[in-house]
């Protein structure tokens, strides 16, 4: 009835290769530690065909390991060992209370009580828990379940095995990103995909609330495609370098375009209100101080003030890269331009030096 999967929660290993195989692209980072400060020293990025992955699943085996398999060679990366996430509509996560017990009463707690807090059929994915911290209550502890299902889980560890690497640890997108914070305050981070966007709700470095809002890069860029009547290269392109819903624009050429994207984007904050007054309403005591932006979609122009407006609240492009050394041999204002599309990629490989 119940599989448990030890590798997404793991304990310390070396430099490794964090590979983050999203819907519209395959990003990995690879680090190495140098007197526990960790270096970069491997980025590449690869875009994805349409449907290739679809609603989390994947679709095409051979064409997504032959994607995989260019990449390394390009960045020429040299470690074998890579930790892999589960994010989106392929992860299942939650934040369960239970009494103050040890780890193997928690282990037969969960067990005999999976069915009611998974919705994947019985005997069909995989899970783990960790205690993230004590309750509200002395005789409390929290605890964050998290599971994917078998056939997600099986093909990637058969892709990166076919070129290769050598997997050792399955993550959530989520820790994935907190990890490359360099503080626990309480936050809000949205992830900003291809497809959808993933809010995160941290409260002292624990994910309390993860959410997905069905609005992605992608659907921006439709806007912005068919406001203008353009090819959807032209729109993406459009969208990354001149669309600026606050400017003026004498020649009125955009209003329609910057209408539609602020319709599509009201919807999207009300969205994001909604899981933050959800919260507040759970945690009187507690108030989220900032919201975070991270993702391939988060490159639009003035983006972030736009929401940190609509939001009443600090919008601030996490940067990814902050607690990375940057060796002399990269492009760093190029890196600052790409880091949002790889701050899970980066987040995975940090996981190389935890203890």
């Amino acid at each position: 009835m119940w599989k448990k999967i030890q590798h997404f929660l793991l304990k310390k290993n070396s430099n490794v290769i964090g590979v983050d195989i999203g819907t519209g692209a395959i990003k990995i980072v690879e680090i190495h530690w140098k007197k526990d400060r960790p270096v970069l020293k491997n980025l590449g990025i690869k875009l994805l065909p349409p449907k290739t992955i679809e609603d989390g699943r994947i679709i095409n085996m051979g064409l997504l390991t032959d994607i995989l398999g260019q990449l390394l060679a390009t960045t020429q990366t040299s470690s074998k060992h890579a930790i892999l996430a589960v994010g989106g509509r392929g992860m299942f996560a939650r934040e369960l209370v239970f009494p103050v017990m040890t780890k193997e009463e928690l282990q037969e707690a969960i067990k005999w009580d999976l069915e009611k807090y998974i919705p994947y059929a019985p005997n069909s994915y995989y899970f783990d828990f960790s205690i993230m911290s004590k309750g509200d209550l002395e005789t409390e502890i929290k605890v964050l379940l998290v599971a994917a299902p078998h056939e997600l889980i099986n093909n990637i560890t058969s892709i990166v095995k076919s070129v290769g690497l050598i997997p050792i640890a399955i993550d959530i997108e989520p820790l994935a990103l907190f990890r490359t914070f360099t503080d626990s305050e309480n936050a809000m981070l949205i992830d900003i995909g291809e497809l959808l966007s993933q809010v995160t709700v941290f409260q002292k470095g624990n994910p309390v609330i993860i959410r997905n809002i069905p609005l992605g890069g992608q659907r921006m860029t439709e806007v912005i495609m068919q406001a203008q009547n353009i090819p959807f290269h032209e729109a993406e392109q459009l969208k990354q370098s001149q669309i600026d819903l606050f400017s003026l624009d004498v020649s009125g050429k955009n209003d329609e375009t910057k209408k539609q994207l602020r319709l599509l984007l009201a919807e999207f904050t009300r969205d994001i209100r909604r899981t933050a007054e959800y919260y507040q309403q759970q945690n009187e005591n507690v108030v989220i101080e900032k919201i975070y932006i991270t993702g391939g979609g988060s490159k639009m122009k003035n983006l972030i003030p736009f929401l940190s407006t609509q939001l009443d609240l600090p919008v601030i492009l996490h940067d990814p890269l902050a607690k990375l050394e940057i060796p002399a041999s990269f492009d760093k204002t190029h890196l600052q331009k790409v880091a949002p599309q790889f701050a899970t990629s980066i987040g995975l490989s940090l996981r190389g030096g935890e203890e």
